[in-house]
């Protein structure tokens, strides 16, 4: 007898609230609506979290890969850059040192053109992230007139592998005046592509030919640093100009991707709280559909009382219904989630490819296609969110029903 709470809670969760059949298949489309909303809610919350981590786990890393996360420049350029390159690279919290030249110019190709920025570099380029599709030939292996393009830019150019493309920079300033812009034809040696803004203005030739366009001889523009805590970038940046000659400067990843940054983190809790409010939404008609099993079992709780029940047996029976409702939406919604976010990309790609659009693009947003990165502690927080809110919900509800009066409510059954 001690387990009939259990016993009578689980026959209201499986045999709807109401006896009779056009009342009971209104009540069980409730129930249905009452769940079906709990279990979209977690679903949704769980894959919302995913993207958005996904979102930040890419901006660490592959937006950040391709990306200097401190530049050290001086005007007029670096001499002896090598030597300084060993000596910034000695340093405990810097993993790469590579120098570089940038510029920027006019792509000009059969009529068309794009606005540029030219990098020079060594190495293997933009670093990690950088993934160089067609080419002739690899960018450490660049002759002085030839130039590597991002896909997206050479699109909207029109050329392909082998076209000669004009490049058009301003002159330089001489004695006040302004010189005559420069132009130099470079053959298209290979397409590149990171999937971040970098795809829509960088464009790359060899280091001895930015330097030739910039004017710098055998100088470079400045050294391009990656250290090993990117977010202590600006602490390390003030360590390094300490050891360097007054007319250093540098510029970090802060300053030119941190709003950037800082926007994710904050759309991701913006964007969490909203989904949270769809599962409080969902929370709130479970207590509708609880309150509606207390009304339509007045008759069934006054009897149990009759015979003995205690009100505290009555508020178990309901507390056992709405768990019973919280727990199989949440598992639901948890598998819904899962899987979701494990198929978002793919299923983005399909809606992409059925609608003609693209959802996002480095124009505008800092990657061009949808990540996701489940973790399992957001799973776990989302479902433990759930059930709170739901035995909350399931309170009232049994607590109305643990304060009828037999009496009254037989009087006129």
């Amino acid at each position: 007898m001690r387990s009939y709470p259990l016993f009578i809670g689980k026959r209201f969760f499986s045999a709807g609230s109401s006896r009779n059949g056009a009342n009971k298949q209104l009540a069980s489309f409730i129930a249905l609506l009452a769940i079906s909303g709990l279990v979209l809610g977690v679903a949704l919350m769980i894959i919302v979290l995913s993207v958005m981590n996904g979102f930040d786990k890419e901006m660490r890393t592959r937006v950040l890969g391709v990306v200097p996360h401190i530049q050290l420049f001086k005007p007029g350029g670096i001499d002896d850059w090598a030597a300084l390159a060993n000596r910034v690279g000695a340093a405990p919290e810097v993993r790469e040192v590579k120098p570089f030249t940038q510029l920027d110019g006019m792509l000009n190709f059969r009529g068309n053109t794009q606005a540029v920025q030219l990098l020079g570099t060594t190495g293997d380029g933009l670093g990690e992230g950088f993934s160089l599709g067609e080419a002739s030939v690899a960018y450490p292996s660049l002759s002085v007139d030839e130039i590597l393009l991002p896909l997206p830019l050479a699109e909207k150019l029109g050329s392909k592998i082998g076209a000669k493309i004009t490049l058009i920079i301003p002159g330089q300033l001489s004695q006040g005046r302004q010189a005559l812009p420069v132009a130099q034809v470079f053959s298209l040696a290979g397409i590149y592509q990171t999937h971040t803004g970098i795809d829509t203005r960088v464009a790359l030739v060899s280091l001895q030919a930015a330097g030739e366009l910039a004017g710098l001889g055998g100088r470079v523009g400045g050294l391009r640093v990656k250290v090993e805590d990117v977010f202590n970038a600006r602490q390390i940046a003030y360590q390094l100009l300490q050891q360097l000659p007054d007319d250093f400067r540098f510029t970090d990843w802060l300053q030119t991707h941190g709003n950037l940054y800082q926007a994710i983190q904050m759309s991701r809790k913006l964007v969490g709280l909203l989904v949270f409010l769809v599962i409080a939404i969902a929370v709130f008609n479970i207590v509708s559909m609880l309150v509606m099993t207390v009304v339509e079992k007045r008759g069934d709780i006054a009897v149990l009382k009759t015979l003995g029940a205690s009100n505290s047996a009555v508020l178990a029976i309901f507390l056992v219904q709405g768990a019973l409702i919280g727990v199989a939406g949440t598992i639901l919604g948890v598998l819904l989630g899962v899987l979701g976010s494990y198929f978002v990309a793919d299923i983005i790609g399909l809606l992409e490819s059925f609608l003609g659009l693209q959802f996002l693009s480095v124009d505008i947003y800092p990657i061009d296609y949808i990540p996701s990165d489940l973790r399992s502690s957001d799973v776990v927080l989302v479902a433990l969110v759930a059930l709170a809110l739901n035995f909350l919900a399931t309170l009232y509800p049994a607590w109305r029903a643990a304060r009828l009066q037999p009496a009254q409510v037989l009087r006129y059954e």
